[in-house]
């Protein structure tokens, strides 16, 4: 038995050493340490999909079971749970959803923020420089036109071809038929008619979307009466307030954007109103120091000195007084 064991053993050690010679194997080491080979890795081999190959909403992979769908008006993909069958044409929930609303500007200010802004990224269009929902709102239409002015300039370069060559057998018409078509329509108009119809197509004037145009920032000027304040809306009372240097960081509620907005109208009023006045104004001492025209409404900081208007200091960079570094300068009112 003690043979048998000896032998058993010798077998075993010199499988061993067959293994450890062997390029599999390492050196020197026991029998069952491999060697790590060149080629391989302990890391787990990176998935190489690319973005086009991931949905643009839910952001999961394309596969067998999640087919990669084209959405007909972004011409982004994505899968079958994030778009829409549309006569036989894949639309994305979210440009399904502004398609929806036919893109009317009241609609269009129903829907979220969140909506808005997947539209616009959707069309590569930046939204660094939206504020408020109507500046969203207002990009979206403005894409939308020219959209549409590219569809319309398209379907025309297509109608030409078609409309040259329909044109020959248009021109074949005798000059017997036209001559009875000028004489019944000459017996249907009448002059009175004609002088109606005339009228009619020069007072008419092609109408542009105001989507298409830039839109002008409110301003006191625009206003004809202080009554006319009461119908704008909070971004045109904040515009108003930012173009005269008011600052409205504190306001929660928009009667307190109107109050200010009466405030600022009537100390406008009061300064046209001594505009027209300058000979009595000339030794006044609430003029302005520096441009001698408009009354003092504005504390220079940190010294504290009220020597000039607010638009004066707002271009001052030390004060004229104690030549001290003006670091803001606030508009203010007088009680």
């Amino acid at each position: 038995m003690w043979a048998s064991c000896c032998g058993l053993l010798n077998e075993v050690m010199g499988t061993g050493t067959v293994r450890a010679q062997q390029p599999g194997f390492g050196a020197g080491a026991g029998p069952f340490r491999f060697a790590p080979s060149a080629g391989y890795s302990t890391y787990p081999p990176t998935s190489s999909g690319s973005a086009g190959q991931l949905c643009k909403a839910c952001g999961l992979a394309f596969s067998v079971f999640r087919r990669k769908h084209i959405c007909c008006d972004c011409k982004k993909s994505f899968c079958a749970l994030c778009s829409v069958l549309q006569e036989n044409l894949r639309c994305c929930t979210t440009c399904h959803l502004l398609r929806g609303t036919a893109f009317q500007r009241p609609r269009l200010m129903q829907l979220r923020v969140k909506d808005l802004r997947q539209y616009l990224l959707l069309r590569n269009i930046p939204t660094d420089t939206c504020r408020e929902k109507e500046d969203l709102v207002d990009l979206v239409l403005c894409h939308q036109g020219e959209e549409d002015e590219g569809g319309d300039d398209t379907d025309s370069l297509h109608s030409l071809p078609h409309s040259r060559a329909a044109s020959p057998p248009s021109a074949t018409r005798s000059t017997s038929e036209q001559s009875v078509l000028s004489a019944s329509q000459g017996d249907v108009l009448s002059p009175s008619d004609s002088s109606g119809t005339t009228s009619q197509v020069s007072s008419w004037q092609p109408h542009v979307s105001p989507a298409t145009q830039r839109r002008i920032r409110a301003s006191l000027s625009d206003l004809d009466n202080e009554e006319a304040i009461e119908n704008l809306s909070v971004r045109q009372l904040k515009e108003i307030l930012a173009r005269n240097f008011v600052n409205y960081s504190g306001c929660c509620e928009k009667w307190e954007l109107l109050e200010r907005v009466h405030r600022l109208y009537r100390e406008n009023e009061q300064n046209r109103k001594s505009n027209g006045v300058k000979a009595q104004l000339a030794a006044d001492e609430n003029l302005c120091r520096i441009c001698m025209d408009a009354i003092i409404d504005c504390v220079l900081l940190e010294c504290g000195h009220m020597v000039t208007c607010t638009k004066c200091g707002k271009r001052m960079s030390e004060c004229p007084i104690c030549r001290q570094y003006v670091v803001r300068a606030v508009h203010v009112f007088k009680s």
